[in-house]
């Protein structure tokens, strides 16, 4: 196979492995469904907020059965579930929109710098993507089903863990300031950085990421190493 680069966005989150299922096929809740048709903000009042609560049950369902080791969602077949994992349904998705496959990729890490990893991808993750990466249900692995990995994986670290290495301490106030400087000058984050300080970086629940909330891990971190 040609190895061609293809540049994606991603944070190279610090390893924190978790149990992962020992049966092949994951059994995922099933996501809720609304007329396709209609416009969301169309639907009558009560319709929305039913739906609401539907993809708030489906995700506490899903988050409570990733806690609980009942996922294999090792998609890269390192050993641990990261965020990394969660972009292989996108790279897979990729492949089979375009009719390609390919035996590596590279990665942009956005943690801080522009460095860049190239990874392999086999037809074993490929196999593993085809029996569980159907996150959603909806027939197809796809962006949506990495999207849906990611905020479960956030969900499941301790809040103020941005660096998800299993405590709270200078690095994620660090990673906290590096997001705010960014957003200060009006540059864009990826995705992914997107959704790790919003499920992990408001710390004092003011709806944005800030110097605030450094403080707030910096006191933390200090609290933990006094105890």
């Amino acid at each position: 196979m040609k190895k061609t680069a293809v540049i994606m966005s991603a944070i190279i989150a610090g390893s924190m492995a978790l149990p992962t299922a020992a049966n092949a096929k994951n059994e995922y809740p099933t996501f809720p469904t609304r007329p396709k048709d209609i416009e969301f903000t169309d639907l009558p009042e009560e319709e929305q907020q039913a739906y609401l609560e539907g993809v708030e049950a489906y995700r506490t369902a899903l988050c409570t059965a990733y806690q609980n080791g009942e996922y294999d969602w090792d998609f890269n077949l390192d050993g641990e579930v990261n965020a990394l994992d969660t972009h292989y349904p996108s790279i897979y998705y990729g492949e089979k929109s375009l009719g390609i496959e390919q035996d590596e990729y590279g990665l942009k890490i956005l943690n801080g710098g522009k460095e860049f990893l190239t990874v392999s991808f086999t037809n074993e993750m490929r196999s593993k993507l085809e029996e569980n990466g159907d996150i959603n249900g909806d027939g197809f692995v796809d962006t949506f089903d990495g999207g849906e990995m990611l905020k479960v994986f956030y969900l499941a670290q301790q809040h103020g863990d941005v660096n998800t290495d299993g405590k709270i301490d200078a690095r994620d106030a660090s990673k906290m300031l590096a997001f705010y400087s960014a957003n200060s000058v009006n540059i864009e984050s990826d995705y992914v950085t997107e959704k790790n300080m919003e499920y992990l970086g408001d710390l004092n629940g003011d709806g944005k990421v800030d110097s605030s909330d450094a403080s707030f891990a910096l006191a933390e971190y200090s609290k933990l190493a006094t105890e």
